[in-house]
């Protein structure tokens, strides 16, 4: 008889200690731990200063381009059939960090500066879509071309410095 009233005692101090609401659920992937940026550029090409260019090795003039749909701008080191490498930025105002990852199953999940990004490396180049806005992301892709300079690194290796790079010149929003 004991045992059954310590039983229920026990079960009154659990259910008193519940809320009864489902737990939240978590959001799926890595969370931002830095400030959000504001993602409202006017001027695309403006995201990497001459000075970040120039520590880059991107020596070409930099050009307004578009990529499915995603206004932006290319960069570029030597000749674009020679030695060197390139890198699309892009300041994208509607298109997420989330809709990327889930749209490229492949994609792998890492963290820049605090920011959660999506990895997808294929023959077109590395692309890193950052978590830098509630309602956008920051999209690189960069390509290095066979003799580039060894600094430069590989495809992700690049389009990784041009994201702290980017990340350094976006507003906080």
């Amino acid at each position: 008889m004991r045992e059954g009233l310590g039983l229920i005692a026990v079960g009154l101090v659990l259910a008193a200690c519940s809320s009864g609401a489902p737990p939240a659920e978590e959001p799926e992937g890595p969370r931002r731990a830095a400030p959000a940026k504001s993602l409202t550029a006017s001027d695309p090409c403006a995201l990497l200063t001459e000075e970040q260019r120039n520590a880059l090795a991107l020596d070409q003039a930099p050009a307004p381009t578009e990529r499915d749909g995603v206004r932006g701008c290319e960069y570029g080191s030597g000749a674009p059939d020679g030695p060197g490498w390139s890198a699309f930025v892009a300041a994208d105002p509607t298109g997420t960090y989330q809709q990327f990852a889930d749209a490229h199953q492949g994609a792998q999940q890492l963290d820049i500066a605090g920011y959660p990004v999506a990895k997808v490396n294929d023959t077109t180049g590395c692309t890193l879509v950052v978590d830098a806005a509630d309602t956008g992301s920051l999209r690189v892709t960069a390509l290095v071309r066979p003799g580039a300079p060894i600094e430069v690194g590989g495809s992700c290796d690049a389009a990784t410095k041009v994201v702290e790079a980017t990340l350094l010149t976006l507003p906080t929003a």
